[in-house]
């Protein structure tokens, strides 16, 4: 069986927002009790994270590494050093993912103890975006 469906996400700050419980809503929906998701955000501002959710700062930690890592054409407040702002946007895009996928099992996502989904918004001008959610399974 194959569920598919696209939302829409309210505009989110900026930063990384959990959206593990909006997913697993999704999936439980879907009444697919076993298989696999693949989560796709349709614009080249955000990123898709699976990551730790047991302590705040680890999670900032990881949103303010990835900052650096790729700078937004935002300023950025905590840059390794100056050449970071030059990172072209092509080179932003490679290490950014706008694609995740995790099985799914008992109609939940299949994720480690401590790990969500995370949806980062890397612009302080955050619009609405587009998910696409694809279950394959049965």
């Amino acid at each position: 069986m194959i569920f598919q469906d696209t939302i829409k996400l309210a505009p989110q700050e900026k930063g990384a927002t959990d959206i593990t419980d909006l997913i697993s809503g999704i999936i439980k929906g879907s009444k697919i009790t076993m298989g696999t998701c693949q989560l796709f955000v349709h614009n080249s501002q955000s990123t898709l994270l699976i990551n730790d959710t047991a302590d705040e700062n680890t999670k900032q930690q990881t949103v303010d590494f990835l900052a650096q890592l790729a700078p937004s054409s935002d300023s950025v407040s905590n840059t390794i050093n100056k050449s970071m702002d030059a990172i072209p946007e092509a080179m932003r895009d490679a290490v950014q993912q706008t694609t995740v996928s995790f099985p799914i099992k008992r109609g939940r996502p299949l994720l480690g103890t401590w790990q969500g989904i995370y949806l980062w918004e890397r612009t302080s001008q955050p619009q609405k975006r587009s998910l696409t959610i694809t279950i394959i399974g049965e």
